[in-house]
C-alpha cells in the first residue's frame, strides 16, 4: 500500500543526505519549480534547498517544451545548486542528475531504466524523466545553477499525454503496481549529493562512467536537430565537459553540446 501522507513527511521520513533536500519549499501547486527554485536562488536561499509541487501548471522541459504534471502522481522537483564548475562543463549536472535518477529508481523498484543523451530517462525505450538544467552565470563562473526534474511515478495511462509521436510511461505502468514517491525522492537526492560531492572535487571520471553504463545512447545509429541543423551517425561516447561524441558519414568525429537527438531504428553506414 502506497504511504498516503504528505510527500515532505514522507521524503524526511527517508532522508539520509546532510544537506541536501534537508530545506524544502513544498507546495500544493506551482507554475514551475525551476522558475521557484531560480526566484529563491537569486535570493540566496542556501545550496541544497529543494522546490517541490504536487502540481505544476506549466511545468518545462528543454527548449520551453511543456511537461505535463498532473496532480498528485509524480515527482516535480527542482534543486539549488552553487557549483564550482565552468559554464563549460555545466552539462555534467544534467548528466550526474540523470545517473543518480537511474540508479534510485532501480533502487526502489528493481527496474532497469537508460539514460538518452541528454536529459531522457526511459523505461522500454518510453520516457518517464525528463531533466531541465537551468543557471546563472556572470565571469564566466556559475553563480547558481537549479536542476529541475519531473518523473512520471503513478500516473496511469489516463495521466498521460495523448499525443500520437509522444511515447511516454510512468514507473506504476512499467512496474504494475503503485511506487512510494517520497522514499524515491530521499533515494534520489542522495544520490546526487554523493555524485556532487565528487564533481565539486573535480573527480568526473565515475560520474562519466556510470552515464555511459547507462546509457540508451551510445553504440546507436541517430540524428540530431541542432539550430536548423541536421545530422545522423553513430553516438560513440561522451567527452569530459558531457558533450555527445558523434562518428559523422565522412568518418569524422564531431561533438554535440546541445541538440535533440533521435534514436534511429534502422543502422546507418559510417
Amino acid at each position: 500500500m502506497v504511504n498516503t501522507s504528505p510527500l515532505p513527511q514522507q521524503i524526511k521520513k527517508r532522508l539520509s543526505t546532510r544537506w541536501l533536500g534537508q530545506a524544502i519549499q513544498f507546495y500544493q501547486q506551482l507554475d514551475s519549480t525551476n522558475l521557484t527554485a531560480m526566484e529563491l536562488a537569486l535570493g540566496d536561499a542556501p545550496e541544497g534547498t529543494a522546490v517541490l509541487a504536487e502540481e505544476q501548471l506549466r511545468g518545462r522541459g528543454r527548449g520551453n517544451r511543456s511537461w505535463h504534471s498532473p496532480a498528485g502522481v509524480g515527482i516535480y522537483c527542482s534543486i539549488i545548486l552553487r557549483p564550482r564548475l565552468l559554464p563549460a562543463k555545466a552539462q555534467l549536472i544534467t548528466l550526474m542528475t540523470a545517473v543518480a535518477i537511474v540508479k534510485a529508481i532501480a533502487q526502489e523498484t528493481g527496474l532497469s531504466p537508460r539514460i538518452k543523451w541528454p536529459n531522457d530517462i526511459l523505461l522500454n525505450d518510453r520516457k518517464v524523466a525528463g531533466i531541465l538544467l537551468e543557471s546563472k552565470v556572470s565571469s564566466q563562473q556559475i553563480e547558481h545553477a537549479v536542476i529541475g526534474f519531473g518523473i512520471n511515478v503513478n500516473h496511469t495511462s489516463a495521466d498521460l499525454p495523448r499525443a500520437p509521436m509522444f511515447k511516454a510511461s510512468s514507473l506504476r505502468m512499467e512496474l504494475g503496481k503503485p511506487v512510494e514517491r517520497g522514499a524515491l525522492v530521499a533515494a534520489i537526492f542522495a544520490e546526487i549529493e554523493g555524485s556532487y560531492t565528487m564533481l565539486q572535487q573535480e573527480d568526473v571520471a565515475m560520474i562519466l562512467e556510470e552515464w555511459r553504463h547507462f546509457s540508451a545512447t551510445l553504440g546507436q545509429p541517430i540524428r540530431v536537430w541542432q539550430q536548423g541543423k541536421v545530422t545522423e551517425g553513430i553516438a560513440v561516447d561522451i567527452n569530459e565537459e558531457g558533450g555527445l561524441v558523434v562518428k559523422v558519414i565522412d568518418e569524422s568525429m564531431m561533438v554535440i553540446h546541445a541538440g535533440d537527438v533521435e534514436h534511429l531504428r534502422l543502422a546507418v553506414d559510417v
